[in-house]
């Protein structure tokens, strides 16, 4: 299931981000305490376009992956922006094509929330942790980002996702 909130559109692309010239790689980092990932821009006079997709996962329970897009400067940790900034929700894990959210100019922040549910019925829990790998392009960035829903496991790949962020020419 998706849901799209007003006046933020996303497409769907089985292409691949047109990412070029691969730098550096960044060993993993761990966050046992994050229920979710940003991501900013901060460059006023650049473009950027971001990307993303569910790359898999091996969870015990139903998982949620909702994207928040706002024009400004990040918040702090684990404070997510208001339902007004949810740009993309999906309730699976199941890998999906690439999601392309349309191109800003200047400082946005985008928000990658991982959440995850016991059964079908029940609220929706914030996740336990996520693992962060990233690898620096000559025009932008790709993160391999993975949640983790329980605790006492710190495999950090009940929800795995994608995430390009590509700076305009």
């Amino acid at each position: 299931m998706a849901l799209a909130s007003p006046g933020i559109a996303q497409t769907s692309s089985q292409s691949a981000p047109p990412l070029r010239g691969l730098g550096q790689e960044s060993p993993p980092i761990i966050m046992p305490e994050a229920t979710a990932y940003s991501l900013f821009t901060e460059n006023a006079n650049s473009s950027y376009q971001v990307w993303y997709r569910i790359s898999g996962g091996d969870a015990l329970f139903r998982q949620r992956l909702r994207v928040y897009q706002e024009q400004a400067s990040p918040r702090p940790q684990n404070q997510l922006p208001p339902d007004a900034a949810l740009s993309h929700e999906l309730t699976s894990n199941t890998p999906t094509g690439w999601f392309v959210l349309p191109t800003i100019q200047g400082v946005a922040t985008y928000y990658f929330d991982g959440d995850h549910r016991i059964d079908g019925q029940g609220p929706w829990d914030s996740g336990r942790g996520v693992m962060v790998k990233q690898a620096r392009f000559s025009n932008g960035d790709l993160y391999e980002l993975g949640f983790e829903d329980q605790i006492s496991l710190d495999d950090y790949n009940d929800l795995e996702i994608q995430v390009a962020v590509v700076r305009s020419p």
